[in-house]
């Protein structure tokens, strides 16, 4: 199996948190999203990123990645990763795959989101852009959905060399966790931080033909591939980011390919994780 098959995404350990969380409509009504998402052209961000995997252990690794702010413009900008390279965290890959732009509490973005790349070996093709995706709002509550887009649509898929009719369905959503006065993080205290969550959802329907009969069956049953939770702190930005992402081939599918004694290329079952955890930054 190619390494490139498995993107070095990942996610979700939601972190035990025993500081006094407070909802952001009243105390932290004082700060702004500035204070959360600096955008000085000087600015830059180090992360450490760590991989693993129990199901592909070449994908056990370390990394880091340098984040820096590429172009602002007004209230809008851009990032860009590792000297104008790819970015190794799950999270940090979403943000310079688009532009950010800020209002006084909102932290919104407009770009592609990159699949895994799991989806992509059993023949996903679909561009997955977004608009007016909310990272952050500081008049969301806990637990609030900031952000919901799904979609419907229809695709030829090779599946293991045959062209198969599917139905798929979308929904990317963010929520707001947490917001918190006081949080360690990374062996770090740090005042007003604000977590949040990005979810990518998945369902791939095939229809196939065996033997002159017609079979529609699950190819994926709807789940989450991509998951993501992810802190920003006040005067700092993203401090940390935790992923999960991964597929599980409907036990339809494995029947069916067993019957046609077509082997799996790769495991049915792909679990990867990671994390990106700020090292050191400087801002304007």
């Amino acid at each position: 199996m190619k390494n490139a098959i498995y993107l070095v995404v990942g996610f979700v350990f939601i972190l035990s948190c025993n500081d006094e969380a407070y909802d952001s409509n009243t105390e932290n009504s004082n700060n702004t999203t500035s204070d959360f998402s600096p955008s000085g052209s000087n600015d830059y961000w180090i992360y450490d990123v760590v991989g693993s995997s129990a199901d592909v252990p070449e994908m056990n690794f370390t990394a880091t990645d340098s984040i820096y702010i590429s172009s602002v413009d007004e209230n809008s900008f851009t990032l860009n990763a590792n000297n104008n390279g790819v970015a190794n965290g799950s999270m940090n890959i979403l943000l310079t795959n688009g532009i950010i732009s800020k209002t006084p509490t909102t932290l919104v973005f407009d770009g592609t989101i990159d699949v895994p790349q799991n989806l992509l070996d059993i023949g996903f093709t679909q561009d997955l852009s977004i608009e007016n995706m909310t990272l952050l709002n500081l008049e969301a509550t806990n637990n609030e959905e900031m952000f919901v887009q799904e979609s419907d649509f229809s695709e030829t898929m090779d599946i293991m060399g045959t062209d198969v009719p599917v139905e798929i369905s979308s929904r990317v959503s963010t929520k707001k966790i947490n917001f918190y006065t006081n949080e360690a993080i990374n062996g770090t205290n740090y005042t007003d931080v604000f977590e949040a969550e990005f979810a990518l959802n998945i369902g791939i329907i095939g229809t196939f033909s065996v033997e002159g009969f017609t079979q529609t069956i699950p190819i994926l049953e709807t789940q989450d591939v991509m998951k993501v939770t992810y802190f920003y702190a006040n005067n700092i930005g993203l401090v940390r980011a935790e992923t999960i992402q991964g597929i599980s081939l409907s036990s339809q599918l494995i029947g069916l390919l067993n019957f046609l004694d077509i082997p799996l290329d790769f495991p049915a079952n792909v679990s990867i994780e990671s994390i990106e955890e700020l090292s050191d930054y400087s801002i304007e």
